[in-house]
């Protein structure tokens, strides 16, 4: 999946673990690999993050285009690097958070589409 590099947000639309009910949060992404990663500043404190985590797939939408993908959370140091790494690159305006994040990272989310 090829990426508009201005692009710089995508939806995540998750069902509630409990109520059922559509959540829909607006976030940073940087696709690498096959991959669209996401970072969860609060980590499982993030509502959508336990939502997406919980569910078999999640929608993903940029303008009106969506997709069908799964989520996972990453912990692999390596892979972490790769999403921090594709971060730097797609927002390099933003150096401060960047080495902020390479600091202490947050959590991770990749995403790979459903077929």
């Amino acid at each position: 999946m090829a990426w508009d590099p201005k692009v710089k947000t995508i939806r995540i639309v998750t069902r509630g673990r409990v109520t059922g009910r559509v959540h829909p949060v607006t976030t940073w992404f940087a696709g690498a690999g096959g991959a669209v990663y996401v970072a969860a500043r609060h980590g499982l404190r993030s509502d959508w993050l336990r939502n997406a985590v919980a569910a078999s797939a999640v929608e993903l939408r940029r303008g009106h285009l969506s997709w069908t993908a799964e989520a996972a959370l990453v912990h692999d140091a390596e892979e972490v690097d790769h999403a921090l790494d594709a971060f730097a690159g797609k927002y390099a305006e933003h150096r401060a958070i960047i080495s902020a994040w390479r600091a202490d990272p947050p959590t991770f989310v990749r995403f790979r589409w459903i077929e």
